[in-house]
């Protein structure tokens, strides 16, 4: 067996027991269904499945028990369940790209420019160790670049994008840096004290997108979206604090929980005329006054 249909075995694995708690015989089942479809060899013995259950417990800190009782296997949950989630989607999306290859022009890419992904092993491995990095950066507002040297504190997903939290070495404001931006990654030899003052986690809990440290205080936010937007808001939430709270036929209400930054305003505007600000009404009014502006440019 190749390490490849090793990997393989253990993603199939994770993705029947994330679906419901199996038997060893349906897991099984399980394996063979996707060995016909991917001609990878997945089938197994108990003996070889257990093996499997070590492997991945070591590789992708996911735990699999077994319930004496009801005779199934299952995932034991913890507080790493958004980590895992990603992991087996990048596993799903990996074996997507893999079976496309063979099927020619069936799965189709956004063009795009790359995500700064490669930076991201040298980058834990400063944040691991607390060491200084340097990179040249490219700003946005000009696209003139400069050489930063920065103490790395944490990697930050926010709308499809990464950036890298850090504090400049000569001041104490932890800024954000777009991977993207980035060029000549150098992982530095001198270490810095831990920024104990700043957790990611808690910065970040009441914004959207990228900004924060506004000094503003998260308010409660209503949203009313129309039906057929309010069902694609449901499955896709804006923000982790969202809360239907109305469903009807004419609209769906939300409610959130957060500072309403830049990078909100200009995902309430990016819905156009499906979307109404119900509360606060300094928020409802901030809106309607860009969609006056708006409105501006395109009158004769």
């Amino acid at each position: 067996m190749s390490r490849q249909e090793g990997i393989q075995r253990h993603r199939f694995i994770i993705h029947q027991l994330t679906k419901k708690p199996s038997t060893f015989k349906e897991i099984r089942s399980f394996l063979k269904l996707q060995e016909e479809i991917t001609g990878d060899r997945l089938t197994c013995s108990l003996r070889t499945f257990q093996r499997a259950m070590i492997e991945i417990s070591g590789l992708y800190q996911v735990d699999i028990k077994y319930d004496k009782k009801r005779k199934v296997y299952y995932i034991e949950e913890d507080e790493r369940e958004a980590q895992s989630e990603r992991l087996m989607e990048s596993f799903d999306l990996f074996n997507a790209i893999r079976m496309g290859n063979s099927f020619g022009n069936h799965l189709i890419f956004e063009g795009r420019r790359a995500l700064g992904t490669e930076h991201m092993h040298g980058l834990l491995h400063a944040i691991r160790n607390r060491l200084e990095v340097s990179f040249n950066y490219s700003k946005f507002v000009d696209g003139s670049v400069t050489k930063r040297t920065v103490h790395p504190v944490a990697i930050k997903e926010a709308r499809n994008r990464w950036y890298l939290l850090a504090r400049d070495a000569s001041g104490d404001v932890v800024k954000n840096f777009g991977l993207d931006r980035m060029a000549g990654l150098e992982i530095g030899s001198k270490k810095f004290r831990e920024i104990k003052d700043f957790d990611p986690s808690k910065e970040y809990k009441y914004t959207f997108g990228i900004i924060n440290g506004t000094g503003e205080r998260p308010e409660r936010i209503i949203l009313s979206f129309t039906p057929k937007e309010g069902r694609y808001i449901n499955s896709l939430p804006l923000h982790h604090s969202q809360k239907e709270i109305l469903k009807n036929k004419a609209e769906h209400i939300f409610e959130y929980e957060l500072v309403p930054t830049y990078d909100f305003k200009m995902e309430i505007l990016s819905f156009g005329d499906t979307v109404k600000v119900l509360e606060p009404e300094s928020l409802r009014k901030d809106i309607a006054k860009q969609l006056e502006k708006a409105l501006a440019h395109y009158k004769i």
